[in-house]
């Protein structure tokens, strides 16, 4: 213990070849805690470990501690006792503040993200809808203009402008049908509509051929705006009751339809459904009361009759469904009667149902291709004829402007296979068809959806069918084509100013007399050669 030197860490180490070596080694330890340890090994050649030394110094019996040396140390190392392993207060003080600060700081770098991720996507948003918004202005993005953020927006300002300003009430139903109805106007196409669910009910009825009513054809006089019966079909309710061509309908049910527009009166007249009374002026001066009731009314579409030569003569004024039975009907009786040639009139009839169309077709063609569609992704569906027919014969078919869509598939088939002749002036040129779907509430909208073509390939839209012999008839043709322009084809358009679903249903008898292309139609199938 004499040797240990004045400051009690150092210690002279005699290496093997005679040289001082003096090794102090300050360690830290992992916990951070600092060691003060003059450890000295001794080498493998036989040196001295004074690791035991220095146990014994710190723990030698007797000795007093210099209290000046700790002291130094204490000074020296940072006030650290050699035989305590706390740390000092002032230590754990400063690592919590800086820790504070970090998670501080932390925190508010997170806000800050947070903020701007906010206000760049609100921006990016905002940005993005006025884009549509001067997209939907500037370019044409089709249908999808229906629900993009101008238009909803738009509907928005137009609903608040009404609730605010509006002077009487909004009928709520009529305001949603014209909206639709709009849309339909809105594609270009005059074949598209809309149809409410009592509408729609009115179109299929009429386009089956049939209705529920008492078989009367109205119309309005458009200088006393009376209502006037112009047709009334045999074996119906009201040809039993005794209603006349010319009877102007003053009461119905007890109800005065003075004022009322001629659909209001179809339907209070559809609406009975038991006996009821109508009052009717009769040739200006006298009243009369009816008693009638409402049934289930065919009308005819299909008039025949046999002409001179043994020539068949057939007037179609509508291809409804019910029409084809009465084409049948009518071939099969000509046909018994010995029918040699036969003439099919198509004048103002301004078309129908495609599948109707095609079902008497197959009746007088040979077997083969009727007719085809094409849609606008160019896939084609066919319609063909059986070899079966009705009748083989030359047949001749007539037609003026009001002859459309489904008279121009027939003309059209006709003049292709070579059956004979299509006489008269050009077609109306309506060679596109319509589908109608039924909406989720059960209203329904009606657009054009493929175009259809003869055998041969003739385009009838927007053309017509040329017929092989051109003669003016400007007394047959100064009606039907003015009335129904701008909607031919469709079955339900006639059903807007008829009680009954059709105002074109004529009456047979008619002969070549007076009538040039008649006439003219039968001189070409009689001629010679």
């Amino acid at each position: 213990m004499g040797n240990l030197p004045e400051n009690g860490r150092e210690k002279e180490i005699a290496e093997p070849d005679g040289k001082e070596n003096t090794a102090e080694e300050i360690t830290v330890k992992p916990d951070g805690k600092e060691n003060i340890a003059g450890e000295m090994t001794a080498e493998p050649d036989g040196g001295l470990d004074l690791s035991e030394t220095q146990n014994e110094i710190e723990a030698g019996a007797g000795d007093e501690p210099d209290r000046d040396s700790d002291a130094q140390l204490k000074e020296q190392y940072g006030g650290l006792d050699r035989d305590s392993d706390a740390q000092p207060e002032e230590g754990y003080a400063g690592r919590g503040f800086g820790m504070g600060f970090f998670a501080g700081f932390l925190a508010a770098l997170i806000c800050v993200c947070v903020f701007l991720l906010g206000w760049t996507t609100a921006r990016r948003n905002g940005l993005r809808q006025q884009d549509e918004k001067e997209s939907a202005e500037t370019e044409n993005i089709g249908a999808k203009v229906l629900t993009d953020y101008h238009t909803l927006s738009k509907l928005d300002e137009i609903q608040n402008l009404i609730e605010k300003n509006y002077l009487w009430d909004v009928d709520s139903d009529t305001l949603s049908e014209y909206l639709f109805l709009g849309i339909a106007y809105g594609l270009g196409d005059k074949y598209s509509n809309y149809y409410s669910p009592p509408r729609l009910n009115e179109v299929l009825e009429s386009s089956r051929g049939e209705y529920f009513g008492i078989g009367i054809t109205i119309e309005e006089d458009t200088q006393t705006q009376e209502i006037c019966v112009v047709e009334v079909y045999d074996g119906s309710p009201a040809a039993e009751a005794g209603l006349e061509v010319g009877d102007v309908i003053l009461v119905v049910n007890d109800v005065p339809i003075e004022g009322q527009e001629m659909s209001e009166v179809s339907a209070l007249i559809k609406a009975q459904k038991d006996v009821f009374t109508m009052k009717v002026l009769r040739a200006g001066t006298q009243e009369l009361e009816v008693e009638l009731e409402c049934d289930t009314v065919e009308p005819s579409y299909v008039e025949s009759e046999m002409l001179e030569k043994q020539t068949g003569y057939v007037r179609i004024t509508d291809f409804t469904g019910s029409a084809v039975g009465q084409f049948r009907e009518a071939l099969e009786a000509l046909d018994k009667q010995g029918m040699e040639k036969l003439i099919i009139d198509l004048r103002d009839n301004p078309g129908g149902l495609l599948d109707s169309v095609n079902a008497m077709l197959d009746e007088i063609l040979p077997e083969g291709l009727i007719v085809y569609t094409e849609d606008k992704n160019g896939e084609r569906e066919e319609f063909t004829s059986d070899k079966e027919q009705l009748v083989d014969c030359e047949i001749a078919v007539l037609v003026n402007g009001g002859s459309a869509s489904a008279s121009e598939i027939f003309a059209g088939a006709v003049q292709d296979y070579g059956l004979g002749p299509v006489v008269g002036t050009q077609t109306y040129g309506k060679g596109v068809v319509q589908d109608t779907f039924t909406l989720s509430d059960g209203s329904a909208f009606k657009m054009t959806t493929k175009a259809y073509y003869t055998p041969k390939g003739q385009n009838i839209d927007g053309n017509g069918i040329t017929p092989d012999i051109v003669v003016e008839d400007e007394a047959l043709s100064k009606d039907g084509a003015q009335e129904e322009a701008g909607s031919p084809g469709d079955s339900e358009a006639q059903d807007a100013e008829a009680e009954n679903g059709s105002r074109n249903s004529g009456e047979a008898g008619n002969t070549a007399s007076g009538d040039a292309v008649l006439a003219k139609a039968l001189e070409v199938l009689w001629s010679p050669g």
